[in-house]
């Protein structure tokens, strides 16, 4: 074969590598967008089954709410990208929601959330949500300044959670377990603390004052404005 047949044959090779890889791009768009389109589709028809009045399909979208959560998961897409409406939503309904197992199920759905730091949580039912640090999980639960004022989290578990600068003024934290936390700068004033278990919490920084049934391990280590001063108590 002369060269220049040669020339000419790796110009034809080329231009049909260069047009494949084109033509491959814009397919993987096509999928992508078509995918990105399917899970808003899901989003939307979770969010509408919540809204039954079927109980049995409110739990099931309720528990399905989890898997915008999961970037694993076809709801999820490699990028979460519906993760924060899923937790603005469940925070929405838990702001108007009855103690119960459908509101237990969405509280607890907010575990699996990619992050809560900075999260609207004000005047959530969060009664008995599991939101703490289970034992051979990685998950570590981030509150970080959080809101959760008027938030009630009665019987709650937050243990081990990272909540530095969480806002749980007026919150309702009886029987509440915040072992192990990491509590610093959080404010808990005027909250409810009734029976609530501090116990291996980082609290440096935190406010206190006007709480209610504040432990003794912590009234120990409050200054006059009511802000722990010392890890350990006087």
């Amino acid at each position: 074969m002369a060269a220049s047949d040669v020339q000419v044959w790796t110009g034809i090779v080329g231009t049909f590598a260069t047009v494949g890889v084109s033509v491959l791009g814009v397919l993987n768009f096509q999928r992508k967008r078509d995918r990105s389109a399917a899970v808003g589709t899901a989003f939307r028809e979770v969010v509408e089954s919540l809204a039954s009045d079927n109980k049995t399909q409110q739990m099931a979208a309720a528990i399905l709410m989890r898997r915008f959560f999961d970037n694993n998961s076809e709801q999820g897409a490699g990028r979460t990208p519906y993760a924060n409406e899923a937790v603005a939503v469940i925070a929405g309904l838990l702001r108007d929601s009855e103690s119960g197992q459908i509101q237990k199920v969405l509280a607890d759905g907010l575990r699996y959330a990619p992050s809560l730091s900075r999260a609207d949580l004000q005047g959530c039912n969060l009664t008995r949500a599991y939101l703490g640090h289970r034992e051979g999980d990685k998950k570590i639960v981030d509150l970080t300044n959080a809101d959760l004022f008027e938030a009630d989290l009665t019987g709650a578990s937050l243990r081990g959670v990272t909540a530095s600068g969480a806002v749980f003024y007026r919150a309702k934290l009886v029987n509440a377990v915040l072992a192990n936390a990491v509590l610093t700068g959080a404010d808990f004033r005027e909250a409810q603390l009734a029976g609530a278990n501090f116990d291996g919490a980082q609290l440096g920084g935190a406010l206190f004052s006007g709480a209610s049934d504040v432990p003794e391990n912590i009234a120990g280590v409050l200054d006059s404005s009511g802000i722990v001063v010392s890890e350990e108590p006087e």
